[in-house]
Formats: C-alpha cells, structure tokens, sequence
C-alpha cells in the first residue's frame, strides 16, 4: 500500500513535468471536468444512457483521473492533503 504523502508527491513531479501548477483561480477546472467525465461513466453504468456500454475498469479509470485531479487541487493551493481527509474522516466518526 502506498502512503497518501507518497502519492501526492508522485503527483507534484508529474505536474512539474506537465508545465507546474495552474493559477489558483484555474485549478478547479480538471476537477470539474473529470467529474464530469466519471458522472457521465457512472450514469451508462446505471443504464441511463441506452445504447452505451462501460466497464468496471473504465470507472476506475475516471475515478482515478477524479482522484488525481482533487490532490492537484489541494497540492495546488498549498493545503495539507493528508490532514485534510484525516480530519474529515475524524469529522464522520464523530457524527456517529
């Protein structure tokens, strides 16, 4: 298993080779529109979309892309993304 620190560093790298970080006001774009292209995956998947097929490994496949595009985000507005989801994840258990 790899740590969540690791991954977003993978992701940093990546970024850099890609040209860096988008200005702050742009880097909600990739978020919106890999939940756009998931959304679209999961609503074939649920048969809304007659006619259209996808696969089990072409949803994780958006959902990675999903995934990849929020760590950007946070990375890219310099949040802590490990204590971010670890404190929501702490918020949760105390709704119980």
């Amino acid at each position: 298993m790899t740590d969540l620190e690791s991954i977003c560093k993978e992701v940093d790298q990546l970024i850099d080779i890609l040209g860096g970080y988008w200005s702050k006001e742009w880097l909600i774009e990739p978020v919106i529109e890999e939940l756009g292209e998931f959304s679209k995956e999961l609503q074939i998947d649920a048969g809304l979309h007659p006619g259209k097929s996808t696969t089990k490994e072409k949803l994780a496949e958006e959902f990675g892309d999903l995934l990849f595009a929020v760590i950007a985000l946070g990375r890219g507005l310099d949040i802590d993304v490990e204590k971010s989801i670890l404190n929501t994840i702490s918020k949760y258990r105390l709704r119980k």
